[in-house]
């Protein structure tokens, strides 16, 4: 069986940023940073950035094996670059966690218990540009405003950010069902 695929251009990806913006900045919570979780969530922080105004810090982990599609896992995530010690100017402060797509969740559940562990911080959120529709085998912790660009099937997603050729990659965009 061949997985379905999607492709999103950069103007897509704004325009799902700035959706996403609006829906932090109307929700009851200010926050104070971002903490990327790398390498997805590098570019929709930065420019989820531009429309908040707060700094970005990054982490890494490892989980999905490969960029091809497949879906193949490791046993478990590892982390690969971490906030230890937590920087000063974010404790006590309210952060949100940014990724690209919401798939299976375990990235998320991981990163956001991790961070919750450490008990330093006020309040946190959870953005990523795409929530697959699929049943997830993470959980998001109790207390974590979550916010969602876009509800989308379980079709492998193509950003700009991983295209070779830029033009090629718009075309395929452009063709969307």
């Amino acid at each position: 069986m061949s997985v379905k695929k999607i492709w999103y251009t950069y103007d897509d990806i704004h325009r799902t940023i700035k959706n996403i913006a609006e829906q932090i900045q109307n929700a009851d919570v200010q926050f104070h940073a971002m903490i990327a979780i790398g390498g997805g969530g590098f570019i929709p922080a930065r420019m989820l950035r531009s429309f908040l105004e707060i700094p970005i810090y990054t982490v890494s982990t490892a989980y999905y094996l490969d960029e091809s599609g497949s879906g193949e896992t490791a046993n478990e995530i590892k982390k690969v670059q971490w906030l230890d010690p937590i920087p000063d100017t974010i404790l006590g402060k309210n952060i949100l966690v940014v990724d690209e797509v919401d798939d299976s969740r375990v990235t998320a559940e991981f990163v956001l218990n991790e961070l919750q562990k450490t008990q330093q911080f006020n309040e946190m959120g959870f953005a990523v540009i795409h929530n697959k529709l699929k049943e997830k085998r993470g959980i998001i912790p109790q207390n974590v405003h979550y916010f969602a660009g876009i509800e989308v099937e379980d079709w492998w997603i193509n950003y700009p950010w991983d295209a070779i050729d830029i033009d090629a990659h718009n075309a395929r965009a452009s063709h969307k069902s």
